[in-house]
């Protein structure tokens, strides 16, 4: 028995060993490692899902806002509307891509007021859900960064407005992508009849999705965390998301069928799907941070939290206290007295009666 339990716990020292011989021989193991732990270390899961609600809350007011603008400017081009919408409904994950068009055409009918509606929606929850995510990417780099109320909310306003202009643009790239651009180029060329024309087709709006993607994340990753980090830092990291959303985004259409097919699914209707994907969604930006926070290049940029340890604090001694009193106060014997002499001048009068 002792001889077995020796074995073991050679093959785990071994093993372990091995193992730390890799990271030292491979630095991407290391800072993959690092990047898990990190992860993990500053509650990386509870921040994902924090960012994952007050984005589903947000969500629908920005898209109500987007499409309700979007009809103003373009009344007189249904075909550029049509398209746009169309970029958004494919880059959702199939199985909401009929809720979503359903809110666009309301947003889209219902214009004025829906975008005054939606415009105050989204400036409240926009702000909570950007200072949420802002707090979990610097908790990345290390702790929390002290701001003022009044200023960081202004701001957080700020870099909203200017992420869902990225937003727009990212949706403009992936809406050129699949817009037939390429095909009409091949036609010109008169190619559109070759065998592996729709296999050019689908590749080349992959990668523009995949770039546009690129762009967004790296400026994402760059800007949300409270921290001066050059954009040329996280274009590795950026595009690694971006390739990461592809993929999720075609699992997660495969994954949704099933998920909506189910009893739960029936029951909560997409619901849960959206929360599905904005919770792999949201964990994979606050790992791509955690990456960016291990990186070598990005040493300077960690966050040191202030604390008290300049004070000097002596030692504290916590006991319980007892405060005993022998001998009754005489508040006590006075109140006792008269308790008596009520009782028994009560006594007597039912004796008399």
């Amino acid at each position: 028995m002792s001889s077995a339990i020796d074995s073991a716990k050679k093959t785990v020292d071994e093993g372990t060993a091995r193992f730390a011989d890799a990271r030292q021989r491979w630095p991407w193991l290391d800072h993959l490692m690092n990047t898990v732990q990190r992860y993990n270390d500053r509650r990386g899961n509870v921040y994902a899902a924090a960012i994952s609600f007050n984005g589903i809350l947000a969500l629908v007011p920005i898209v109500m806002v987007i499409f309700a603008l979007a009809a103003f400017v373009l009344a007189n081009q249904p075909d550029l509307i049509a398209q746009l919408k169309d970029a958004v409904v494919k880059a959702m994950p199939e199985g909401l891509d009929t809720q979503i068009d359903d809110l666009i055409d309301s947003a889209i009918d219902s214009r004025t007021a829906v975008g005054i509606v939606g415009l105050l929606g989204a400036a409240f929850t926009g702000i909570g859900w950007i200072s949420g995510v802002r707090v979990g990417f610097t908790e990345m780099y290390g702790g929390r960064v002290e701001r003022n109320a009044v200023m960081s909310k202004v701001w957080d306003l700020v870099t909203f407005l200017v992420l869902g202009l990225a937003f727009a643009v990212t949706l403009g790239l992936t809406a050129l992508g699949n817009s037939g651009l390429v095909h009409r180029l091949l036609s010109w060329v008169g190619l559109d009849d070759a065998s592996w024309a729709p296999i050019l087709i689908r590749i080349v709006s992959i990668l523009v999705s995949v770039l546009a993607s690129w762009l967004l994340f790296t400026f994402v990753l760059a800007r949300l965390p409270l921290v001066p980090l050059p954009y040329r830092n996280t274009l590795k990291a950026g595009l690694v998301v971006a390739i990461a959303f592809e993929i999720v985004k075609t699992v997660g259409g495969i994954y949704l069928k099933s998920v909506l097919g189910s009893p739960a699914g029936i029951a909560f209707g997409p619901i849960i799907g959206i929360m599905v994907f904005a919770y792999l969604a949201s964990r994979i930006v606050l790992y791509a941070s955690a990456w960016c926070a291990t990186d070598p290049l990005n040493a300077e940029y960690q966050v040191i939290e202030e604390t008290d340890g300049d004070i000097e604090r002596g030692p504290v001694t916590i006991a319980p206290a007892y405060d005993v009193h022998p001998v009754p106060k005489p508040a006590t014997l006075a109140a006792a007295a008269g308790f008596g002499a009520a009782l028994s001048a009560i006594l007597a009068w039912l004796l008399r009666r």
